[in-house]
């Protein structure tokens, strides 16, 4: 289970990160109010996170300084007040189908402003930058696929037909959803979403990367982000659009404050820790394909040849992306003692290292004989314990040393 356990719960974030994008969809065309929508989202993810973040980080969460505060409030701007706004007043325009193929543009805008940002350099003379700008252009071309053209109309749902009683609790006629669509406008409301949650990865992890309480960072930024959707909200909203009752809004509003926004990124989270940001955005497809199948049946939304060639162009376009982060990444961890100054003709080398580190492609030159390697960290207690010095085997070129440490 320690395996496959990241897999996993990847592959169950993303499914239920699809149902949110569903479930919603047919909330706004029930009539669901975007700005009650996204402050009931924050609060309820708030009121999940933040019980676990105060008994289980409260002895290692460090007191907040006006500079962390101040940026906490920016990424609640941008993660949890910017981003599910032009969201839901994006999906409404559109689909569900066009945001979460759109989705997967994440890690590649996110590539693209650490270039710009010259947090990151493109290097077009190697193949992993030669694959970035091939995976940019495909993603850009797939997104301009599915935003421009549409093609034939895929009838699925005369082949696929949903539960009686899913169909009544979703109560969304073809028309009801259909008539408000503005499909230029809900595609760049849907691009500005995906690119101010890419500016919240990015900035936290640039702010944040040495913070040890990411329980309580993720329940603050959530306070933050439900204060700035509840004084928006203030302004653009009636006293009765904030009238809760027992119907699929109340439901949307549970199912992504504490599903999505509050569980869902504690695992997310978790995910990355584990295996890496590139291992985590490998499964953003999967959402794609789940809506892809299941909107047709369920909100009677046509599925057209142009949403289908330009979901593949971006997700080809993405896995080019993410193979090249990977090489990169495998490069930079074995950097290792590259700049170790060994000269030739040296036949003494002595190396200290900590306990569990690794040496990789360690830069012996030519005539190089004894390597020596010492594990600082066990020493006093080796020698406090009377124990006899551990052995080393080296090979270099071919050649074998033993030496004792």
């Amino acid at each position: 289970m320690a395996i496959y356990g990241p897999a996993i719960s990847q592959i169950l974030v993303r499914v239920s990160f699809a149902g949110m994008f569903l479930i919603t969809k047919a909330a706004l065309a029930q009539g669901m109010n975007t700005y009650a929508f996204v402050t009931y989202r924050a609060a309820l993810a708030t009121l999940t996170l933040a019980p676990l973040a105060y008994f289980y980080e409260r002895e290692k969460r460090p007191p907040l300084r006006l500079k962390q505060t101040l940026q906490i409030f920016l990424l609640g701007l941008l993660g949890n007040t910017i981003t599910p706004i032009s969201y839901i007043t994006g999906l409404g325009y559109t689909s569900s189908t066009f945001y979460a193929t759109l989705s997967n543009l994440i890690p590649v805008i996110i590539s693209v402003l650490a270039v710009i940002f010259r947090m990151e350099k493109l290097q077009l003379k190697k193949r992993t930058g030669q694959a970035k700008v091939v995976g940019i252009f495909l993603c850009v071309g797939g997104a301009m696929m599915i935003t421009l053209y549409k093609g034939y109309t895929l009838n699925i749902s005369s082949f696929l037909k949903a539960p009686k009683a899913i169909l009544k609790l979703l109560d969304t006629p073809h028309s009801s959803i259909a008539s408000q669509k503005n499909w230029i406008l809900g595609s760049i409301l849907c691009i500005i979403s995906i690119t101010s949650w890419s500016a919240w990865i990015m900035y936290q992890a640039a702010a944040f990367k040495d913070y040890p309480a990411n329980l309580s960072l993720t329940a603050l930024m959530c306070f933050m982000g439900t204060i700035q959707c509840s004084i928006i909200s203030l302004f653009m909203n009636k006293p009765k659009d904030w009238r809760l009752e027992w119907n699929l809004s109340l439901f949307s509003y549970t199912y992504s404050g504490v599903l999505c926004t509050g569980i869902g990124n504690l695992v997310q989270t978790w995910c990355i820790r584990k295996k890496g940001p590139v291992f985590a955005a490998t499964f953003n497809p999967v959402s794609t394909v789940v809506v892809a199948i299941l909107e047709p049946v369920l909100l009677h939304v046509d599925t057209h040849v142009g949403s289908i060639l330009g979901a593949a162009l971006v997700i080809f376009g993405l896995y080019f992306v993410l193979w090249a982060k990977a090489k990169d990444g495998k490069v930079k961890a074995n950097d290792g003692l590259h700049d170790c100054p060994v000269k030739e003709n040296s036949t003494n080398v002595e190396i200290k290292v900590e306990a569990n580190d690794t040496i990789h492609d360690f830069p012996v030159k030519e005539n190089n004989i004894n390597v020596k390697i010492t594990d600082e960290s066990m020493v006093e207690e080796n020698n406090a314990k009377g124990l006899v010095p551990r052995d080393v085997t080296i090979a270099i070129e071919g050649q074998s040393k033993h030496e004792e440490v």
